[in-house]
């Protein structure tokens, strides 16, 4: 694995057991997130982050999604919203617009034929929503985990 792309397809993955499982993040990680991985302090931030949070990263997308309910949309679609709405939000380091940018290539290539528009409807509307809440601080300036490229 030699790009932040390819660190979040495995994140994706990583969530997407934990969606299906239940099983513990960190149980799911160490399992699928060897170490000497590049980018595995990346996928351990990303993951933990988008999992503690869940909560609130789910009650942005609810307030974009008009008419549906959160468990209606498909699976690989909510998960990459919320890793992408994780980064905005959480890991300051990454251009807003490169986390969505990215969260439309992979929904392009894994989920739904529809699922690239319908991923960058939703965080392009949060985008637009912080930006006219907040437009001297973008993103949001939260603590985040150290994630730097490699270990």
């Amino acid at each position: 694995m030699g790009s932040r792309r390819e660190a979040r397809e495995k994140s994706l993955q990583i969530l997407y057991a934990h969606e299906m499982t239940g099983n513990d993040i960190v149980w799911i990680l160490d399992d699928l997130c060897q170490p000497g991985e590049p980018y595995r302090n990346f996928i351990k931030a990303l993951c933990k982050r988008t999992v503690a949070i869940q909560g609130e990263l789910d009650d942005w997308i609810r307030q974009k999604v008009e008419k549906w309910a959160l468990d209606r949309l498909a699976i690989l679609d909510r998960i990459l919203i919320r890793m992408a709405l994780c980064e905005i939000l959480y890991f300051a380091d990454i251009p807003p617009k490169v986390s969505i940018n990215e969260a439309i290539d992979i929904a392009k290539r894994f989920s739904t034929e529809k699922s690239g528009a319908f991923v960058n409807g939703i965080l392009d509307a949060v985008y637009k929503e912080l930006l006219a809440n907040q437009p001297k601080q973008l993103p949001p300036v939260q603590p985040a985990e150290s994630h730097p490229a490699t270990e």
